[in-house]
C-alpha cells in the first residue's frame, strides 16, 4: 500500500499498480479517512472511509463512494469528504445515508410497478398467468399513490384506494385489488423495501344479512333454453362485442382468451389458445363447430390482427361493464360473461358428455394422478361434446323462429 501523502491531481494521474497488484489505495493527508482507490482495469475513483461515532478502534470500518476520476475533480471529492466526516462528527451514517436515499428512488410505487419493472419481472418469472391482469389492477387502483416511497404507504392509503373501488360499485375489483395489494407487499418485505407487510391481518368486514342477499342474487349460474334465445337475440347490431358473447355461449371459452383471438389461431378445424393467452398457462385448442364458424364469419375483416377487434380502436375490446349491462337490459336477463362459460359447460352435461370430457373441452386440466399418468387429449370426443352444444343452440333457435320469435343467425360470408 502506497503511503499516505497530501493528494495532488498529478499523483493520481501517475499512480498505477504493481505487477501483483489487484487494487490499491492512495490515501490522503488533508482529511482523514479519503483516499483514491486504483483497480487493475485503471479505474481511479474517490472514497471516504469512516466508523461511525461512538464505534471502537476494533469495530469494521465503513466507506461511502464519492465519484470517479477524473468526472470528479479533487477538490470537489476532498470537499465531499470534509462534508462526510462532518456528518460523522454529528452521529450520522453517510453510507447508511447515501443507501437509504437510493432505496427510496428505487422505491416507488410508480418505479416498483413501472412496465417492465422489478415486480412484474418477479411474477413473469414465475410464470403467473395473471401478470397483466395484476399489474393492470394495482396501477389503476394505486393511481394516486404512484409517486409514495412504498415504505411511506399506510394500511389507510391501501384500505382507501380499495375502498373507492367498492364506492364504485365493483366489489369483484376491490376483492381483487385487496388480493394484489397484500402479496405484493409480502414481496416488498422479501426484498427489503419494507420491514412489514402493512396489510397483513386485515380482514374484510363479516357480511350483512343485505349482503349475502345481494351475494346470493348474483351467484354464478348457467343460462336456461329461454335464456339462451333471447340473449342471442340482443347480440344482433351489437358487432365485435355482439359476436364475442356468442362465441362464448358456444366455446366455453373465457372472456380475454376470446377478446385476444388473433386471426393466426384459427385453424382449418380449431382454434389454438396459446400458453399466454389462457388462465392455466397451457397450450388449449377449441374444435370449430358449424355455428361457430357462422359466428366468425359474420364478424368482418378488418387491418386488425384480432378476430374480434374493437370498432373504435381496433385493438382488444373495451368498456366491458356498460356493454354487458346494456345486453343485460336489453334481454332482460341478469348474468355475466363468465355465466356464458357455465351455460356451455352445463349444456354439455345435459346432453350426455362424459364430466372429465366436458372439463377437458372447456380448458380445465385434469389434477392429482389423472394428470401424471393420462395424456389423451380425447380429442374426438371433445369435438362431438362441442358438436352437441351447437346444435342444442341452433335447435333452440330454429324452434324459436318457427314460434315467430325474432332469432337472427349471422349470415356466412
Amino acid at each position: 500500500m502506497a503511503e499516505a501523502a497530501k493528494l495532488t491531481e498529478t499523483m493520481i494521474d501517475k499512480a498505477r499498480l504493481g505487477p501483483q497488484q489487484k487494487q490499491d489505495i492512495l490515501w490522503d493527508t488533508a482529511v482523514t479517512g479519503f483516499g483514491v482507490r486504483i483497480l487493475d482495469g485503471g479505474s481511479k475513483t474517490f472514497w471516504y472511509q469512516y466508523r461511525k461515532a461512538g464505534a471502537r478502534r476494533g469495530d469494521t470500518s465503513r466507506m461511502v463512494r464519492i465519484g470517479p476520476w477524473p468526472a470528479v475533480s479533487l477538490a470537489d471529492a476532498r470537499k465531499a469528504a470534509r462534508s462526510h466526516a462532518g456528518a460523522v462528527a454529528r452521529g450520522e451514517d453517510p453510507a447508511a445515508k447515501k443507501l437509504e436515499a437510493k432505496r427510496r428512488a428505487n422505491a416507488t410505487l410508480r418505479e416498483l410497478l413501472a412496465e417492465g419493472g422489478e415486480y412484474e419481472r418477479h411474477l413473469k418469472r414465475r410464470h403467473i398467468v395473471n401478470t397483466k391482469v395484476i399489474m393492470s389492477g394495482l396501477r389503476r387502483g394505486l393511481g394516486r399513490l404512484m409517486g409514495k416511497d412504498v415504505a411511506q404507504v399506510t394500511r389507510e392509503d391501501f384500505v382507501t384506494a380499495i375502498t373507492a373501488i367498492e364506492d364504485q360499485g365493483k366489489p369483484g375489483a376491490a376483492a381483487d385489488l385487496r388480493k394484489f395489494i397484500h402479496t405484493f407487499c409480502e414481496w416488498c418485505v422479501a426484498r427489503g423495501f419494507v420491514k412489514a407487510n402493512v396489510m397483513g391481518g386485515l380482514r374484510r368486514p363479516k357480511q350483512t344479512r343485505a349482503e349475502k342477499l345481494a351475494t346470493e342474487a348474483r351467484r354464478a349460474r348457467a343460462l336456461n333454453d329461454a335464456e339462451i334465445i333471447v340473449v342471442w337475440n340482443a347480440c344482433e347490431g351489437r358487432g365485435s362485442f355482439g359476436n364475442v358473447v356468442r362465441f362464448l355461449l358456444l366455446s366455453g371459452a373465457r372472456r380475454g382468451e376470446i377478446a385476444k383471438l388473433a386471426r393466426d389461431q384459427i385453424q382449418s378445424d380449431r382454434l389454438v389458445l396459446p400458453p399466454l393467452s389462457t388462465k392455466t398457462g397451457e397450450r388449449h385448442e377449441v374444435p370449430l363447430t358449424e355455428l361457430m364458424r357462422t359466428v366468425l364469419a359474420a364478424q368482418p375483416t378488418t387491418l386488425s390482427e384480432l378476430v374480434f377487434p374493437s370498432e373504435r380502436t381496433g385493438g382488444v375490446i373495451g368498456g366491458w361493464t356498460k356493454a354487458v349491462e346494456a345486453l343485460q337490459h336489453a334481454s332482460g336477463v341478469d348474468f355475466t360473461l363468465h355465466d356464458l362459460r357455465r351455460t356451455c359447460r352445463t349444456l354439455m352435461s345435459r346432453l350426455g358428455v362424459e364430466s372429465d370430457i366436458a372439463e377437458l373441452a372447456i380448458g380445465h386440466k385434469r389434477t392429482g394422478l389423472e394428470r401424471l399418468y393420462n395424456f389423451d387429449e380425447a380429442w374426438r370426443l371433445r369435438c362431438e361434446g362441442f358438436a352437441k352444444v351447437s346444435d342444442h343452440v341452433a335447435q333452440l333457435l330454429n324452434l324459436a323462429a318457427e314460434e315467430g320469435k325474432v332469432v337472427t343467425i349471422p349470415a356466412r360470408a
